[in-house]
């Protein structure tokens, strides 16, 4: 059952994908305020992809699939700015938005239904290799690192760690079946390989 409902959005560079994590810095006003808002009432807000723009100033064009984001911590940082580390969960579909006077975005979303549980096998025995060469190199001194439980956290996981164009594992949010997703990756890594020199 898909729901629908009003959320503050948080545009970024670097995408937020289901059960992945991001620490971010927090310095716009309309962004302190959702923040606050945020941890006041348990509430949630989703983070969809820039497409054209920044995260910085006038409000820029973004993909029009995103995720909900939860706040599983945060401090002040040495710099005195916020910091706040999110994991992404729920997708959703964005129907259309609105900007506020401070410039947050308020967008309605349609969540999607939650995604068929697939367990990994030995058919995917080969991604699951390359994505632990990437945690290692990618969290060097992090011990937090799990390894995927399911085929949509392996797709997930490798979708934000790929070497790739940031359109490509963006545009695996409109994907509900995970098996497809890893077949998309399939296809992106066939690609790489032939396109690296001898």
């Amino acid at each position: 059952m898909t729901t629908t409902a009003q959320i503050p959005l948080f545009p970024l560079l670097q995408p937020l994908f289901p059960g992945t994590r991001l620490n971010l810095q927090i310095f716009e006003q309309r962004y302190l305020r959702m923040i606050t808002e945020c941890l006041k009432k348990q509430g949630t807000f989703g983070v969809v992809p820039i497409l054209e723009g920044g995260e910085v100033g006038a409000v820029p064009q973004v993909h029009p699939w995103g995720v909900a984001a939860e706040i599983i911590d945060w401090n002040q940082l040495e710099n005195g700015l916020l910091g706040i580390a999110i994991e992404g969960g729920q997708r959703f579909q964005l129907l259309n938005s609105r900007a506020e006077k401070d410039g947050l975005v308020v967008g309605e979303v349609r969540f999607c239904a939650e995604d068929p549980v697939v367990p990994l096998d030995d058919s995917s025995e080969d991604l699951q290799e390359l994505l632990a060469l990437l945690a290692e190199e990618y969290y060097p001194d992090n011990h937090d690192w799990q390894p995927p439980r399911d085929s949509n956290g392996l797709g997930w996981q490798l979708a934000q760690l790929l070497p790739v164009e940031p359109v490509l594992p963006i545009s695996l949010l409109e994907m509900a079946d995970p098996l497809a997703r890893l077949a998309q990756i399939r296809d992106w890594l066939d690609t790489l390989s032939q396109t690296q020199p001898n």
